[in-house]
């Protein structure tokens, strides 16, 4: 391993987007390793040795291994010293909104991105209609949580972009890559808006690429 920072993932993959855009916009290059999981890379001894749940994404750092993207935000945070908490409250605050995504928001926004892929046929998916009506329940009641929250700020915590937002952004840009419409969320849109216009910003697509790849700052 070497000291730089080395992202195992997928552009597919919602989770590695989060920590891919958290390294651009700390103007850190990487080195991306592309795990097909089409291809069942994440199921070979060399991966399952990095990552003992078989998931994506994995950093590598200094000799250290990370998974799972919150705590690679929380991670990155802490050793770049950008978009973290300014005091032990917002720390908590961050930490909240981090386990309110894993729980409320992720889930049914990338499953919109999943029912599109097999709506388009580019992945083997299929959904019955009553679970894709249940994710448009969650969806739409998560994002109406957050777009109250957002009446009153321009951050989900503080004056600043911390990886609360970062972490939450990722899963808007794979609803929109799902083919939603958000735009009756009037105030994430806006939000929205201010992350993309952070220097370094990146769309999924245009950060990741579907093979390995070194990745400029």
């Amino acid at each position: 391993m070497s000291d730089g920072f080395t992202l195992h993932g997928s552009p597919h993959s919602l989770p590695t987007y989060r920590v891919a855009l958290m390294l651009r916009l700390c103007r850190e290059g990487f080195i991306f390793r592309y795990v097909s999981f089409q291809r069942g890379m994440h199921l070979t001894p060399e991966f399952r040795a990095l990552s003992r749940w078989g998931q994506v994404p994995v950093m590598e750092h200094k000799g250290r291994v990370f998974v799972q993207s919150a705590a690679i935000l929380e991670y990155l945070a802490h050793t770049l010293g950008r978009f973290g908490a300014g005091d032990d409250e917002a720390r908590q605050h961050i930490r909240e909104w981090l386990f309110w995504d894993a729980d409320r928001l992720m889930p049914p926004l990338y499953a919109w991105y999943s029912v599109e892929l097999g709506r388009r046929k580019l992945l083997p998916l299929s959904f019955d209609p009553v679970l894709v009506a249940e994710f448009d329940r969650k969806g739409r009641s998560a994002l109406d949580r957050m777009d109250q929250h957002l009446s009153g700020c321009r951050f989900l915590v503080g004056d600043a972009t911390t990886i609360a937002d970062i972490c939450c952004y990722s899963d808007i840009a794979f609803a929109r890559l799902g083919g939603k419409d958000i735009t009756p969320w009037r105030n994430v849109v806006a939000w929205a808006r201010r992350i993309e216009a952070l220097p370094g910003f990146a769309e999924p697509f245009d950060l990741l690429a579907m093979q390995d790849a070194e990745i400029a700052p």
